[in-house]
């Protein structure tokens, strides 16, 4: 993906409407995206940095951070383990995103299924569980800080 599909996908917030709009933890998002990611013909475009827990969105903070200005998000990381819910306002976006993009951008509903059926897998799973799946563990082999 490249920056520009990035912003029209908006795979961040669709992943949080895929688990029913609440993450808990950090690492769990992070993994789910990565996870995500790697189900993508393009996904070179769209680079992780491998850090001390595996793969990590370079992108990520400043995203939901965007998404919580606008009212779409909500980001709490007051406490552990931090918490990543989808408001009423996000969740309409996402449905109106879905629904254009599925008549508009071919291919769109593979990547939808993809993103739904990594959530339907780890949405029951911690952080921790998710980071000893074998393409995770595979990025940790990867030197540190680089893309992944």
């Amino acid at each position: 993906m490249t920056e520009d599909n990035d912003d029209e996908l908006h795979p961040r917030l669709m992943m949080l409407a895929e688990f029913d709009g609440e993450i808990e933890g950090r690492l769990k998002f992070h993994k789910s995206l990565y996870q995500y990611r790697n189900t993508e013909a393009d996904s070179e475009d769209w680079s992780f940095r491998r850090e001390e827990h595996g793969p990590l969105d370079p992108g990520f903070s400043s995203r939901m951070q965007s998404y919580e200005d606008l009212d779409m998000a909500d980001v709490d990381e007051d406490r552990e383990p931090h918490r990543f819910r989808i408001t009423d306002k996000g969740e309409r976006f996402v449905q109106g995103l879905s629904t254009g993009l599925s008549k508009l951008k071919e291919g769109f509903d593979e990547k939808q299924g993809a993103m739904s059926k990594v959530a339907s897998r780890n949405k029951d799973r911690t952080g921790s569980e998710i980071e000893k799946d074998e393409d995770v563990q595979k990025a940790k082999e990867e030197p540190y800080q680089t893309d992944v």
